[in-house]
């Protein structure tokens, strides 16, 4: 009787553990290759947004809005920056990249993440976003808020406003 208990769970508690170790080997094996094809994503979105770039030097982020989870000064400063920024909508949390040129316009913005409605949240980084294009910190303020989508236009706006006050802050020190 005792045999009938004890031999199930030493079977199942085995197969749990070479099932265990099966997914840590896929994982070590995978991750050196997911780990590529996200950095090969992110260098195209960057050069999505300053085409022209020739290098993007990552910038600390000590005295950044807490938004700002990565900054580059791109081509020395001479072509500007690039800000990710995290914000969060209605949907939650998502991501921007933000172009800012030397000049301290919008050159170019773009979701990267997001986990907004599709239809109604995705509007704002469809319709809204290239009205930021050519922006100025002094001009974003006439850019209205897309009806229904309010939470996420305004997450949207202050998103941009980090990377305005990050371009601020970084500007003068171009690594």
């Amino acid at each position: 009787m005792k045999k009938d208990f004890i031999m199930p769970i030493l079977v199942l508690s085995l197969i749990c553990l070479l099932m265990s170790g099966a997914l840590a080997a896929g994982h070590s094996i995978t991750r050196p290759v997911i780990e590529e094809a996200a950095a090969e994503r992110a260098e195209a979105a960057r050069m999505e947004i300053i085409p022209n770039a020739s290098a993007f030097v990552l910038i600390p982020p000590e005295g950044l809005p807490g938004s700002v989870v990565e900054a580059y000064s791109v081509d020395g400063g001479q072509a500007g920056f690039l800000f990710t920024v995290v914000t969060t909508g209605y949907g939650g949390k998502f991501t921007i990249l933000c172009g800012v040129g030397p000049d301290g316009r919008i050159l170019k913005t773009k979701v990267l993440a997001h986990s907004e409605t599709q239809g109604l949240g995705t509007v704002v980084f469809d319709q809204k976003a290239p009205e930021y294009e050519g922006k100025d910190a002094d001009h974003i303020s006439g850019i209205d808020a897309v009806a229904g989508s309010t939470i996420t236009s305004k997450a949207y706006k202050q998103g941009v406003e980090d990377a305005f006050k990050a371009y601020e802050i970084v500007k003068g020190a171009r690594p």
